[in-house]
């Protein structure tokens, strides 16, 4: 029908106007269709109400603009076969989008969503555009600190083209833009957020952003558990990691903010290179580019999270000082109790399947990955609430606790072998039978030992147990020949044991104090390990 009122339209004008008023009717036309166009692109930026697959609303399907139009969309220009650029830079621009970047990301220019096709498409003519004399360059320019491969440089080239930046925020209790309401064009009470931090990302010279509350399709369970799985390599991989701490006004109250108590921003403070903190207002609470290069913001982050420089500037994860770790999330919380567990993944780098509505299981399955690939005995210094699944495991990070000087290697006195010392047991395991672990058993009470029960100024002798036994975590041993020594005068994490007093085959298990107890002994005491499943 379209075609036949057109057609009449064109021979009516032809029977009725001259050539020059045919010309003029239809300049007007078509500066009206124009306008129209764009008025509707203003008011349906992704050209849809509702998505396609509601079954209800309509869809606004606009004729492309033409290339060089500078209001163009690069999305809307398909690939064009004159321009196949090099063979391995196309490899890889194609694998760095499919494995590296997120998902969905904020395009800064039109501010919208765009998928990693949709990338593809917007930045390909920059791709196309790399030379061998580009690569060449980057290869000669890198020499002075290492010499990268060719791959290593198109890789470099590439992720330059398709710097993004990332958002650390505290959510609001509601307002904040979804994935759907960006789709639709909706715009609830944090969108100016969301807009600010745009604005911010462009600073830095990206056209891509990435902010967790809408660019996560959270209706997809297999895009969410991706997400949460890749999120601490996206921060990692950002540009720059734009953080709005709301309630901060200068470095010196930046420590009272709430960014500082949620467990998902402690690997958004740990993973990215580039920071820049914005406080009350989006005022910049410092002048410099990178705040993880600033002395002052350095020591005020490092007050208020409790982590060093060093971690701050050059954090990696890993089930390396998997106890300091876990001080770090102790005083933080999540929403949801599995996040707590969740957003723990990237920092010590374990693979964990995302399961919502498993409760405090999701902290001991974490906890399991962990064992698989950790051999330090401070992983066992926590008090308080155990887990439901394993006497041996606490509930929640909340329980782990300072261990002082406890941890400090000591030479011990008075040893006449010469080989390196370890501490503890390094080869402890989760079995279905519990936690194996080798202790070093006493009995007390001893005349030659002292239970002692918390650290510092905390620290008092502990006698309300008893007649009790202990199991030591953190022995000595010189050789394989399984035994332990304890150090005279020096404090040895134990754990306090029992079993069954009505059941003569019963093992010992592990109890849960309130309080981390340590074992000290006025001689040296060596004796045969014994293998206890906790």
């Amino acid at each position: 029908m379209g075609n036949f009122f057109e057609d009449l339209v064109h021979t009516v004008m032809e029977s009725t106007l001259t050539e020059e008023e045919q010309t003029a009717v239809k300049a007007k036309f078509h500066k009206l269709k124009r306008e129209v166009i764009e008025d509707v692109r203003t008011v349906f930026p992704h050209g849809q109400i509702l998505p396609e697959n509601s079954g209800r609303g309509i869809r606004i399907k606009l004729p492309p603009r033409p290339w060089g139009d500078p209001k163009v969309d690069p999305a809307d220009v398909p690939d064009e076969p004159g321009l196949p650029g090099l063979p391995d830079v196309m490899a890889c621009f194609g694998t760095y989008v499919n494995n590296e970047l997120p998902a969905y990301l904020v395009y800064v220019q039109e501010k919208r969503l765009v998928s990693r096709q949709e990338v593809k498409r917007i930045f390909r003519r920059d791709v196309v555009a790399i030379t061998e004399a580009d690569i060449a360059k980057a290869i000669e320019e890198a020499a002075g600190h290492s010499m990268p491969t060719r791959d290593e440089a198109i890789r470099a080239i590439v992720k330059g083209k398709l710097k993004y930046a990332v958002f650390s925020h505290r959510w609001l209790e509601r307002g904040e833009p979804s994935y759907r309401d960006i789709l639709m064009s909706f715009r609830p009470t944090g969108y100016d957020k969301l807009m600010n931090f745009c604005h911010k990302a462009q600073e830095y010279g990206c056209l891509l952003a990435w902010s967790d509350t809408c660019c996560i399709n959270k209706d997809s369970s297999a895009e969410l558990e991706e997400a949460i799985r890749s999120m601490f390599k996206w921060y990692r991989d950002a540009h720059v990691c734009i953080a709005y701490l709301a309630e901060a006004t200068s470095t010196g109250d930046l420590g009272k903010d709430v960014w500082f108590t949620r467990g998902w921003t402690l690997q958004e403070l740990l993973a990215p290179c580039i920071m820049k903190f914005y406080g009350k207002g989006w005022i910049p609470l410092s002048n410099s580019v990178n705040d993880k290069q600033d002395t002052q913001m350095l020591d005020a982050l490092s007050q208020a999270s409790g982590i060093s420089h060093e971690d701050l500037c050059s954090f990696q994860p890993g089930t390396r000082n998997v106890h300091q770790k876990m001080m770090w999330a102790a005083n933080r919380t999540t929403t949801r109790v599995e996040d707590i567990a969740y957003c723990l993944i990237g920092i010590f780098d374990v693979s964990l399947t995302i399961a919502y509505g498993e409760g405090q299981r999701a902290f001991y399955r974490l906890m399991e990955a962990i064992i698989d690939r950790c051999d330090e005995w401070e992983i066992m210094a926590w008090a308080g609430r155990r887990s439901a699944d394993s006497a041996a495991l606490p509930e929640s990070p909340r329980y782990y606790r300072a261990l002082g000087d406890t941890r400090v290697e000591m030479e011990v006195k008075g040893s006449s072998v010469n080989q390196p010392a370890w501490r503890g047991d390094r080869h402890f395991v989760m079995t279905k039978r519990g936690l194996q672990m080798k202790l070093l058993i006493v009995h007390l009470p001893s005349p030659s030992v002292k239970l002692f029960e918390g650290t510092g100024g905390k620290r008092v002798e502990c006698t309300q147990y008893g007649k009790c036994t202990v199991g030591v975590v953190d022995y000595w041993c010189f050789d394989m020949s399984g035994q332990g020594v304890l150090t005279a005068q020096q404090d040895h994490l134990c754990l306090l044991l029992r079993s069954d007093p009505f059941d003569p085959y019963a093992e010992l298990e592990k109890v849960s104090t309130m309080e981390l107890l340590f074992l000290r002994t006025d001689v040296e005491v060596k004796q045969n390990l014994e293998m206890l499943w906790l």
